[in-house]
């Protein structure tokens, strides 16, 4: 097993004690880290880095990305002006996710990863959709994850609104990824539903009656993103999306609900019972104009924090989603602390998830580590790790590593051409926004 020893590295490890060791040590034994410490460690080492007074934070965690969605920078507009939310799906997203097929997809992957990876984002949570494209498409992912050493949790999205036949092979995709990967120590699956308003009653019948032939399984899934969505469930009859899904006992400790905008203090009740996890992805909300989660929410459930597709970077997701928030706030009124988010919270749910001890730079966690060239112009210490999280660490890193190897050095993609990645993206992107124009 390959012994590295990382030295003269300044470590932060935002919500835990100490949160900063200055000129560490950090010792790695194959994928897991064996010491951090101020000492230098005894023994041999088969390779030594001198980071030269550079600052690690652990590798993030995105716990929701939508990485179909990575092609779309730049898109045309829709031809339509959409006003509300269910609008915006039926005239951007629904539209560019049917126009996947295999080829785009995987450029999306492989765009989209490079684009997490380069912002030290090392283990990412991904809900996907390509109706064209259904059938390996999650194995299709797995491995482009395996390819730039991620972990990565996969799904793929069930809904009604793309006929039946593809219903039927979305449910089987993610049936197929569970049984391929429950096992896989780097890939974790999930069973992933669009969202209450887009499935019927039977459809989620056929969902639980599937499950039934799973050893284990959670459900990964949009919960009240918009009213809409609760107002479909009260048509329904239910009171709310979250009893609605708990009336298919689709509702468990494995599963992530994403959002949770719109959701009732007996909901927030409902998932602390099931023990299942909710995630706040701001800067989309933003985007889509559908509302803020409450104070209320993020801190009972514990809120993991996700991009929604919106970018790679979880610092920045963070920071804007802590800035828009302040910016609804009178002075003095609590926020919510997004450093817990990213830093506590997320790490929890990941390690869960994954079954392996992710998101910190401590002894017995897996060596991944987000490296920046930052020289702070104020003095680093336990009481300033926020504003220089938030507000000094604002590039890129330098390096990055996962398992215990460097797949970004220099600024610089090991083992893969960034360039040629791009550039297939790019080709993709001009097939694919011929269905816009």
């Amino acid at each position: 097993m390959k012994k590295t020893l990382l030295k003269n590295l300044h470590v932060i490890n935002p919500c835990s004690d100490p949160a900063f060791i200055e000129n560490a040590f950090v010792a790695i034994s194959g994928e897991t880290i064996e010491s951090v410490d101020s000492s230098e460690p005894s023994g041999t080492f088969d390779e030594v880095f001198d980071l030269d007074g550079k600052v690690a934070l652990p590798g993030m965690i995105n716990a929701h990305h939508h990485l179909y969605s990575a092609l779309a920078v730049g898109m045309p507009l829709p031809k339509g002006n959409p006003t509300n939310f269910t609008e915006i799906l039926q005239e951007v997203w629904w539209k560019m996710d049917l126009a996947l097929d295999r080829d785009s997809t995987q450029a999306c992957f492989e765009s989209g990863l490079l684009d997490s990876l380069k912002a030290g984002t090392t283990t990412f949570i991904d809900h996907h959709c390509s109706p064209s494209f259904i059938e390996g498409s999650l194995s299709l992912l797995a491995e482009t994850g395996e390819k730039f050493g991620l972990n990565s949790s996969v799904a793929f999205e069930i809904t009604d609104r793309n006929g039946t036949e593809k219903f039927e092979a979305s449910l089987q995709e993610n049936i197929n990824a569970v049984r391929k990967f429950s096992d896989h120590p780097n890939v974790h699956p999930l069973i992933g539903l669009h969202a209450s308003f887009t499935l019927s009653e039977d459809s989620l019948r056929k969902i639980r009656t599937a499950l039934d032939s799973l050893k284990s399984w959670g459900i990964h899934i949009h919960v009240s993103e918009d009213k809409a969505d609760e107002e479909d469930a009260l048509k329904k009859g239910y009171g709310s999306v979250l009893e609605r899904l708990d009336k298919f006992d689709l509702l468990n400790e494995n599963a992530l609900i994403i959002h949770g905008l719109h959701i009732k203090d007996s909901d927030v009740d409902l998932l602390q019972k099931h023990k299942a996890q909710i995630v706040h992805n701001p800067s989309s909300n933003a985007n889509n104009r559908v509302g803020m989660s409450s104070n209320n929410t993020i801190n009972q459930l514990k809120s993991g924090l996700g991009t929604d597709g919106m970018q790679g970077s979880m610092l920045r997701e963070g920071k804007e989603g802590m800035l828009i928030r302040s910016s609804h706030l009178d002075g003095g009124e609590d926020s919510a602390n997004y450093l817990q988010l990213l830093f506590e919270n997320n790490p929890k749910i990941a390690s869960k998830l994954f079954g392996k001890k992710l998101g910190y730079i401590l002894p017995e966690y897996q060596a991944d580590l987000a490296i920046f060239d930052y020289a702070p112009r104020t003095p680093i210490s336990d009481a300033t790790i926020f504003g220089h999280v938030f507000f000094g660490l604002s590039g890129l890193p330098c390096d990055v590593m996962t398992r215990g190897e460097f797949r970004i050095r220099d600024y610089q993609l090991q083992n893969f051409s960034e360039q040629e990645i791009k550039a297939n993206a790019v080709t993709q992107a001009k097939k694919l926004w011929v269905h816009f124009s």
